[in-house]
């Protein structure tokens, strides 16, 4: 979570969204929402996920992976490929 300055019109938003917990009597509600949106809000984008998913290989040639790597289709095509 980042300690960042949220812009006003999310404020507002969440406000609304409490007081309309308090005119449908769900005030305990209507600030769990708010604070569910506002801690989504607040999770800082991780581009670590990116790595997480497709390492970095030093193989280089795409088959460190092989449920990514896209088979020939043709008889003759699997043929020049080495099994692995």
């Amino acid at each position: 979570m980042t300690l960042r300055k949220h812009p006003l019109s999310l404020w507002l938003f969440l406000v609304a969204i409490v007081v309309v917990g308090i005119v449908a009597h769900h005030l305990w509600d209507g600030m769990g929402v708010a604070a569910f949106i506002l801690f989504l809000v607040s999770i800082e984008a991780k581009p670590a996920w990116k790595w997480f998913f497709d390492p970095p290989t030093n193989k280089g040639n795409g088959r460190f992976l092989s449920w990514r790597r896209v088979l020939p289709l043709s008889p003759r095509e699997q043929r020049q490929y080495p099994r692995d």
